[in-house]
C-alpha cells in the first residue's frame, strides 16, 4: 500500500510527456536499426527505456536531500571514471568516450552532467561572494573534467558543462556587471578560443555557413540531415520507407540525427508533435519553481532544465543545418544507454522533489530556511 501511494504521488503529467517522447525514439531507432538490417540495436533501445523507468521508479524513493549531501563522492566517483577512460578506454572513431564493461558501453562524460548539476546545487547556495574559497572550489570542479573531456576528444560535450553553471549562476542573483564583464570577455577571447580549436572542428563551424564547399566532409551530414527533413514534407514516408536514412545515406541516424529520420518518416507533423511534446516537457519542469522551497533545489531544478534546453535545441538545429556537428544527443530520444540513464536519474530526482512538496504550499512552511 506505500508503495501505491508512493506513485500516486509522483507527477504523472511530466511522466506521460517523457513517455510519449520516448515513443519518437523508439519509431528512430526501429527505423534507423531496419535500414542498417539489423534490429540488434532497436532491441537494446527498449532495455535502456525500461531501465530508465525503473531507475526513475527508484531514485523517486529516496530524498533529494540525500543525494545533495552525496553530490562531492559521486563527483569524484565519476571524475575517476572519466580519468580511467583515457587510459583504459574504447576508442571508436579516432575517439575514446566510453568505458566497456563487457554486456555494456558506458560514457561518463554524460555521467559528469548530472555529477556536476548536484554539486553545484550544493555549493552555489552556499557561495556569499566571489573571494568565497567555494568559487575556486567550483572552478576546479567544472575545469578538470572538461579538461580530460576535450582530451578525449569531445568538445561538445565539455561546453555543455558550463551551461548549466551559467543558467544556475543568474538564477541565484549575481548582479549584471558580472554578467557584462563575462560576455565581454568571452568576446575579447574568441580568436584565441578560434585558434585553439582543431581543423576539423573549425571546418564544421565553416560548414554551417556553406555547407557544400566542402560537400564530402564537414557538410556531408548537414547536408544528408536537410535533405531527409525536408523531403519528409507534411506527413512523411512512413516509418522505415525514408530513403535517407534506409540506404544509410544519413550518418549517426539512431542516435545525434535521429530527429532527421523522425522529420524524413513522420513528416513536419512528426516533428511539430515532438518539439511540442519537449515544450511541454520542458515547461513543466520549470513549473516546479513554483513550489520548491530551497535553493538546492532551485539550484537543481534551473540546471536541469538549462541542460535539457540546451541540448534539445542543440541537436534539432544541428539537423536542420543551422549549428555545427557536434556529439550531444537528443535526450530520451537518441540511441544511447550512458545518455538514457544520466536524464533518468535527473528525472527521479525531480519526482522525489515533487513527491516531498506535493500539495505543500502554506506559507508558514515556505518561510522554514532548510539550507
Amino acid at each position: 500500500m506505500r508503495f501505491l501511494g508512493e506513485l500516486r504521488s509522483l507527477d504523472w503529467l511530466l511522466l506521460t510527456l517523457l513517455f510519449l517522447i520516448q515513443v519518437f525514439g523508439l519509431i528512430g531507432v526501429y527505423s534507423s536499426s531496419v535500414g542498417e538490417g539489423s534490429l540488434i540495436f532497436f532491441k537494446k533501445h527498449i532495455i535502456y527505456i525500461a531501465l530508465s523507468w525503473l531507475i526513475i521508479l527508484l531514485v523517486s524513493r529516496e530524498r533529494f536531500r540525500n543525494f545533495l549531501d552525496m553530490s562531492l563522492y559521486i563527483y569524484l566517483f565519476v571524475l575517476f571514471l572519466l580519468v580511467l577512460v583515457l587510459v583504459t578506454g574504447k576508442e571508436v572513431y579516432g575517439a575514446r568516450r566510453w568505458l566497456s564493461l563487457g554486456f555494456i558501453n558506458v560514457q561518463p562524460s554524460e555521467f559528469m552532467k548530472l555529477a556536476l548539476i548536484l554539486l553545484s546545487a550544493y555549493l552555489l547556495p552556499h557561495i556569499k561572494s566571489l573571494r568565497d574559497r567555494k568559487v575556486l572550489l567550483l572552478v576546479l570542479a567544472f575545469s578538470i573534467p572538461a579538461i580530460v573531456t576535450l582530451k578525449q576528444p569531445d568538445l561538445g560535450t565539455a561546453a555543455t558543462y558550463f551551461v548549466p553553471l551559467g543558467m544556475m549562476i543568474l538564477a541565484k542573483g549575481i548582479r549584471f556587471r558580472y554578467v557584462l564583464l563575462f560576455l565581454f570577455i568571452g568576446l575579447i577571447s574568441s580568436p584565441l578560443i578560434w585558434n585553439l580549436l582543431k581543423d576539423y572542428q573549425k571546418r564544421r563551424i565553416l560548414a554551417v555557413i556553406d555547407p557544400h564547399s566542402d560537400y564530402l566532409g564537414s557538410g556531408y551530414q548537414l547536408i544528408q540531415s536537410v535533405i531527409a527533413i525536408g523531403s519528409g514534407g507534411i506527413t512523411g514516408k512512413g516509418i522505415a520507407k525514408g530513403t535517407q536514412s534506409q540506404l544509410l545515406f544519413l550518418p549517426e541516424a539512431r542516435t545525434d540525427f535521429i530527429f532527421s529520420v523522425i522529420g524524413e518518416e513522420l513528416g513536419f507533423l512528426g516533428t511539430l508533435t515532438l518539439t511540442t511534446l519537449v515544450f511541454l516537457f520542458l515547461l513543466r519542469i520549470l513549473s516546479y519553481l513554483r513550489f520548491v522551497l530551497t535553493s538546492s533545489e532551485v539550484m537543481f531544478v534551473v540546471g536541469v532544465f538549462s541542460l535539457l534546453l540546451f541540448q534539445y535545441s542543440v541537436n534539432i538545429l544541428m539537423t536542420l543545418g543551422l549549428f555545427p556537428v557536434v556529439g550531444i544527443p537528443l535526450p530520451f530520444v537518441s540511441f544511447g544507454g550512458s545518455s538514457m540513464i544520466t536524464f533518468s536519474v535527473m528525472v527521479g530526482l525531480l519526482m522525489s522533489i515533487h513527491k516531498e512538496y506535493k500539495g505543500a504550499v502554506p506559507l508558514l512552511v515556505r518561510e522554514v530556511n532548510y539550507e
